[in-house]
């Protein structure tokens, strides 16, 4: 009688091992070609005449006009825009230069943000933000122009014609144009923003007597040598004295309002004091 021999399990493993290990080679060989098929047609795509910057659109800009800020940018119509832009992920995939939004931070100090976008067909669009000019600070016979964050977007030798109020008692270390002013203390620049933000405040929730009777339109300047004194010019001639800068509440706006526009003659000059009392006493000057 034959006996037929019996295989084992253990005898098929080699074999399927190499079926595996030949299955793993082929699926990695076919992601490698997927991959570079890939690669090719989008490097293709990118270098065709569908990504030539063909027009550039300026959005959002005041200060400066559409050319500075094109200029600026760095870019320039006819050409492709992947070759215009350094490699980058976030750019490659959001279709944004991040190249010429640094750019135009660098030079265009007035900027806050800027976004650089392509569409199809080939129209690029530039988004920005400005800052506002909010005050002026004398520094070594000129004046720096910053914002309400304290960067300083400008500077300028005549003021004449400017109508932004000076801070006064500001003392300055240098500065940079479009970077934060370096200032012996930001909590000058906090209450300089203290005043303004309730003067504004004050003015907007009074409505058409806000406009008519405004406080922001007239300050000549804020005084921010001693913070438990702030003084404010309006006008040129009446200075009055808040007190600390935290305690400045819009009632001692509008009150303010109903002395000056109301009480006071318009040739008047002196000094009202807010911290004589429940009332703020005036002495002529």
């Amino acid at each position: 009688m034959k006996v037929q021999e019996i295989t084992t399990s253990a005898e098929f493993q080699p074999k399927k091992k190499h079926k595996r290990k030949k299955f793993k080679i082929f699926r990695f060989i076919r992601f490698l070609l997927i991959t570079l098929f890939i690669g090719v047609v989008l490097v293709c795509l990118a270098l065709s005449p569908l990504f030539y910057i063909n027009r550039i659109e300026v959005y959002g800009n005041k200060h400066y006009n559409s050319n500075e800020v094109i200029n600026a940018s760095g870019l320039i119509a006819g050409t492709n825009w992947f070759k215009s832009n350094s490699l980058n992920l976030k750019g490659i995939i959001m279709f944004r230069s991040i190249d010429s939004e640094q750019l135009l931070l660098e030079r265009c100090p007035y900027l806050k943000s800027a976004v650089v976008k392509i569409g199809i067909p080939g129209v690029v669009k530039i988004t920005v933000t400005e800052r506002e000019a909010v005050a002026l600070v004398p520094y070594l016979g000129t004046h720096l122009v910053i914002d309400d964050n304290g960067h300083v977007i400008d500077t300028t030798n005549d003021i004449d014609g400017i109508r932004l109020p000076v801070i006064r008692g500001l003392v300055c270390d240098g500065y940079s144009l479009g970077q934060a002013l370096k200032a012996e203390s930001y909590e000058f620049i906090e209450a300089f923003n203290k005043v303004m933000k309730t003067v504004s405040l004050s003015d907007t929730n009074a409505g058409d007597r806000g406009k008519e009777f405004s406080i922001k339109d007239i300050i000549t300047y804020i005084d921010v040598t001693d913070l438990d004194n702030i003084a404010v010019c309006l006008d040129s001639r009446i200075v009055v004295n808040f007190g600390n800068y935290k305690e400045i509440t819009e009632y001692k706006i509008d009150f303010l309002r109903e002395i000056f526009y109301l009480k006071l003659k318009e040739d008047d000059r002196g000094f009202l004091n807010f911290k004589s009392g429940e009332y703020p006493s005036f002495i002529p000057d």
